[in-house]
């Protein structure tokens, strides 16, 4: 009867160990993320070539539910925001910004107002101008050696890109999902490449995007974590390319959202929003050969699990991936901005479209699979928990991209 019982007991035992040992991995897994290196690797040193522009396709998850009078725009958000800075590299430091002109707000179906337009400078290439410089043209090449598809993505550190998971993978397919291999060309107009052009084949995803668990309201589109980080080569003559560009701060946990005053909420009632522009190569404008700029009033969006932003925007399929960035431009000499007021911080990417003109973007910050309030010195949440790995996690050896000078 005692052996009986001690057998029970072991037995007993080693079933709450696996089953602790199994929660545990599913906690960590949730919170993971992965890397294309070793799926990869075999194209790495392949030469790829490029479609013509009107062979492209576009790559933009669509969301085919219309948003309801009573959508679930939230009031607030949990978490403490916070932000990194942004950094103006080493190309034409003191070049003033040039403003785009004023274009009359637009809306669509969604009601959502907007005001989009091509990005316009005061050089030869526009997009050349600081601080658009940081964003550029994404190629990708999904199956074969050939670039086949497009996105846009921004810098967010030295060698750091920044761009939707969408635009690097296939949601839920695992190691077939990958692209091959992606290549930047930062403020690209027209057939004009200032900085040349950076590739890369070693990206890096939530693993809920990887293996299709990610909290979604369709398969892979309205989701909690579109979002990858991509390590750019350097270019043919050696250089980085945030070293050239610059590069965007980033940030979580809806850094420069407020809820306005009880004064003020009969304009914009007592939603959470921010101020956004939206920058992107979307493929029915100026055939997706020049950059686009779109400032709208984001609002936060919530219901259960999901975190989202939404925003009015008459940008297409080309334009995933792209910058939504809080106090765009440069301070004014004696200028007084208030709180919140770092320039130039992404906020959000661009994730999917809908046909009422309305776009959205992954909420920055902490969410059900990545629910931590720090990693390390890189902020919260899901963004926080990229940067990381990307820069400091020992344990992914094809990045550690901070020691190797590459980071921010």
């Amino acid at each position: 009867m005692q052996v009986f019982v001690r057998q029970s007991l072991a037995i007993a035992s080693t079933g709450l160990l696996l089953s602790l040992q199994s929660h545990v991995a599913f906690a960590q897994n949730k919170s993971s993320t992965v890397s294309s290196d070793n799926a990869n690797q075999s194209y790495r040193t392949q030469q790829f070539n490029t479609l013509p522009e009107n062979q492209l396709k576009p790559r933009m998850p669509k969301d085919s539910v219309k948003a309801p009078a009573n959508a679930a725009l939230s009031t607030g958000a949990s978490g403490t925001p916070g932000a990194v800075r942004s950094s103006n590299g080493d190309s034409n430091k003191n070049e003033q910004l040039d403003l785009p002109i004023d274009s009359p707000l637009s809306f669509g179906t969604s009601k959502v107002p907007y005001s989009t337009s091509r990005v316009l400078g005061g050089t030869t290439n526009p997009a050349q101008t600081d601080t658009y410089r940081r964003a550029g043209k994404l190629y990708m090449a999904f199956g074969g050696t050939t670039y086949n598809s497009v996105c846009s993505a921004s810098m967010i550190g030295k060698s750091l890109l920044i761009t939707a998971a969408h635009c690097v993978h296939d949601y839920g397919k695992g190691d077939n999902g990958w692209a091959r291999k992606v290549k930047f060309v930062p403020a690209k107009n027209n057939s004009s490449e200032p900085y040349l052009s950076f590739e890369s084949t070693l990206f890096l995803i939530p693993t809920v995007y990887f293996n299709g668990t990610d909290t979604c309201t369709q398969t892979g589109v309205v989701c909690n974590n579109d979002i990858a980080l991509v390590a750019l080569n350097n270019n043919s003559s050696g250089q980085q390319a945030g070293n050239l560009t610059g590069y965007f701060g980033y940030a979580w946990n809806g850094y420069s959202y407020a809820t306005p005053t009880s004064s003020y909420q009969g304009v914009f009632g007592n939603k959470l929003f921010a101020s956004i522009t939206q920058l992107g190569y979307p493929a029915s404008f100026d055939s997706g050969l020049r950059m686009q700029i779109n400032t709208a009033y984001g609002a936060y969006y919530a219901t259960g699990n999901l975190k989202n932003t939404w925003l009015g925007s008459a940008m297409t399929g080309g334009s995933s991936g792209g910058p939504w960035l809080v106090n765009f431009g440069t301070d004014a000499s004696g200028g007084e901005y208030g709180s919140d007021n770092i320039r130039n911080v992404v906020v959000g990417v661009t994730s999917y479209g809908n046909s009422e003109q309305r776009m959205g973007s992954s909420w920055f910050g902490q969410n059900k699979e990545f629910p931590n309030s720090a990693y390390g010195s890189r902020g919260a949440g899901n963004i926080g928990k990229l940067v990381y790995d990307a820069c400091d996690n020992s344990a992914l050896s094809a990045w550690k991209l901070q020691s190797r000078g590459r980071c921010r």
